[in-house]
């Protein structure tokens, strides 16, 4: 008797109860790239065509209306291999948090950190030839941390715009910095031994923003999207904990054309982890430069071009190591979720007299869902 009158009780609880449904969403991306080696002698240079995965994920989020200005929100997302290579579901951004209408939302879990973020508005190639043609591939900085809580203040109105302040707080759980899979871990034990903060301002016209990232774990002297097996500058990728600043501007101009600039500066901050010849890193610097134009005649093309370069200096007397990339491309929007594009792209890897030089061509579909 008693077990039939809770059951009754917890399916009249259950009925008289609404859930937010979750929202599946997702992207496959995809492309097919020309990637010829550029190989040191005696090593044979090589013609290479690549299926690349690019940036193609799924996730689940939603929201549950707690009291008129206070929601639960969450969302968790996973990265496969559009192309079949490698092992799927790394992680990407996931959490669970409160939203506040007036006070802003909090978020605990895994999360890209507000510098990272800031690179969005201005970097036309995000993504491209394997995730490694875009800031990412060359520059420091583009790092989603676990173990991380979230800041995310209201947008406060200000000259015909909006400003908008973020801050991500990490613990290391007295662990050393780790690049996971998806998503890296920070040394230390204390909330906020790694940290990461932004104020982004933004109106029809403008985008403005400025981050800075506090012992945040990262790649220096990143190769872009070389593919050669023995390359000439041979100079490997550092993974350390850094102090980053960066800048970005976006001007939307009348007619379709936007203008887009982005400067960065970074140096090395001492952590348990640290790779190997990471200590002898001065600093690192990078800007970026770039457009688009949606050609008002035919509003489903838009043509772009862009170019990034980055530098790592040493304080061993080790040569300077230069990163530069270069690329022009055109997409067609069949509608909101599909787009085909193209593009052609020159990488230049250079350190004292040796120079690696890495050419693509390529061609692919995106899908959002």
């Amino acid at each position: 008797m008693k077990t039939k009158l809770a059951t009754a009780i917890a399916l009249s609880l259950l009925a008289g109860s609404t859930f937010a449904a979750p929202t599946f969403y997702g992207e496959i991306d995809a492309s097919i790239d020309y990637l010829p080696e550029d190989n040191r002698a005696p090593f044979k240079d090589k013609d290479v065509v690549e299926l690349s995965s690019n940036s193609s994920f799924v996730g689940l989020k939603g929201e549950e209306k707690l009291t008129e200005r206070l929601n639960a929100v969450y969302a968790i997302e996973w990265a496969f291999n559009s192309d079949g290579e490698g092992s799927d579901w790394s992680q990407r951004n996931r959490f669970v948090g409160l939203k506040d209408a007036k006070l802003g939302t909090l978020k605990i879990g895994a999360h890209d950190t507000p510098l990272k973020q800031l690179s969005s508005p201005v970097d036309t190639f995000n993504n491209y030839v394997g995730n490694k043609a875009d800031v990412t591939g060359i520059m420091t900085g583009e790092t989603r941390l676990s173990n991380a809580v979230v800041y995310e203040s209201p947008a406060f109105a200000v000259a015909e715009g909006k400003v908008q302040a973020n801050v991500l707080l990490a613990t290391g759980e007295n662990k050393k910095i780790e690049k996971g899979n998806g998503a890296s871990k920070s040394a230390g034990r204390g909330l906020g031994d790694t940290w990461s903060a932004s104020l982004v301002y933004n109106n029809p016209v403008v985008v403005a923003g400025l981050a800075y990232d506090k012992a945040v774990p990262t790649t220096f002297a990143g190769r872009g999207f070389d593919n050669a097996t023995y390359p000439e500058a041979g100079q490997a990728g550092l993974f350390a904990a850094a102090n980053t600043l960066r800048a970005i501007g976006r001007v939307n101009l009348d007619g379709g054309l936007a203008l887009k600039a982005l400067y960065q500066t970074s140096e090395v901050e001492k952590a348990d982890g640290n790779a190997d010849g990471s200590e002898f890193i001065d600093d690192a610097q990078g800007w970026l430069i770039g457009a688009e134009y949606n050609i008002p005649t035919a509003k489903a093309w838009t043509v772009k071009a862009q170019y990034s370069q980055n530098t790592t200096s040493f304080t061993n007397g080790k040569a300077d190591f230069d990163a530069e990339q270069i690329f022009v491309g055109a997409d067609y929007a069949f509608n909101k979720q599909v787009k085909a594009y193209g593009y052609a792209g020159y990488l230049t890897l250079e350190q004292g007299s040796n120079e690696t030089k890495q050419p693509v061509v390529g061609t692919g579909l995106e899908y959002k869902f």
